[in-house]
């Protein structure tokens, strides 16, 4: 209990101060609980091999991350219920030249044994994605959270492998605040319904031939659509239990390459959604 009330606390104090739907806070103070400050610093020294003191402290939704270097190349992600690491950047471990020496293969086989240690009630519930992006030499490998094969935005893993030296550059481990008992995985309005509830929203058509899908956004089931605006097209995201709206412009949380779950999903509607339709 006394843990939780550290997180709920932490987000309290700093709720002021949240961008985007990330919620992700620059520049964090974590002098208010002291018991808390001098755990995450204790964890994060003795995870780097350092007993340098850190710069600042930034929160990635719920994880605090604690920098070691201004150029922010440095740093490692806490989970404060636990102090145990959850994620970390070392720009010092990425190749400064050379040839890629490791297949994407070999890479993966680098990122999996460090996946394999990770806590098992969060990579129980990830499914890898084989989309593996390369850039100047590093390649980035995921994994993505679903249920009933749709998938739940936000709540993705990834590790960074350097393919020239076969280093860990950095890795980010997710934090569940939703368990899959509280979504729900059939819309109550169809995709039509959905879409024409964002196009006159917006007072603007769909995007020509694009799919809506839906996503799990907390605990919310939501129809993707996107709109084509005056200047440039965003995404609408509309509630599949009601038809309000979720999100608006950028979707908040990657999609996976060829993600298009949603068309094939049973409606039950609801008696809300009943009552509307016969009025």
């Amino acid at each position: 209990m006394k843990k939780l009330l550290i997180i709920l606390g932490l987000l309290v104090v700093l709720s002021s101060f949240v961008i985007s739907h990330s919620l992700y806070l620059f520049d964090i103070k974590l002098d208010f609980d002291k018991n808390l400050e001098t755990n995450v610093i204790k964890s994060a020294q003795d995870f780097m091999k350092t007993d340098k003191k850190p710069l600042s402290f930034d929160l990635d939704k719920g994880l605090i991350i604690v920098h070691f270097e201004e150029d922010n190349n440095n740093y490692v992600r806490i989970n404060p219920s636990d102090f145990k690491v959850y994620g970390m950047m070392n720009e010092n471990l990425r190749h400064k030249d050379g040839n890629i020496k490791f297949t994407k293969e070999q890479g993966y086989e680098i990122a999996k044994k460090l996946y394999d240690t990770f806590p098992k009630e969060i990579t129980s519930e990830l499914v890898y994605s084989s989309d593996v992006s390369e850039v100047s030499g590093t390649y980035y490998y995921k994994w993505f959270r679903y249920k009933d094969g749709i998938l739940v935005i936000d709540d993705d893993l990834y590790i960074i492998v350097d393919g020239v030296n076969g280093n860990i550059i950095g890795y980010r481990i997710p934090i569940f605040y939703v368990s899959k008992n509280e979504m729900k995985t059939n819309p109550a309005i169809t995709l039509n319904v959905a879409r024409r509830v964002a196009e006159i929203d917006a007072n603007a058509p769909s995007v020509a031939n694009f799919q809506p899908y839906l996503v799990i956004y907390g605990k919310k089931l939501v129809w993707v659509n996107k709109i084509q605006g005056s200047l440039y097209p965003y995404y609408s995201g509309v509630d599949a239990s009601d038809g309000s709206f979720a999100f608006m412009g950028l979707v908040p949380g990657e999609i996976p390459q060829g993600y298009n779950k949603g068309k094939d999903v049973p409606v039950i509607e609801t008696e809300l959604i009943k009552q509307i339709y016969s009025t």
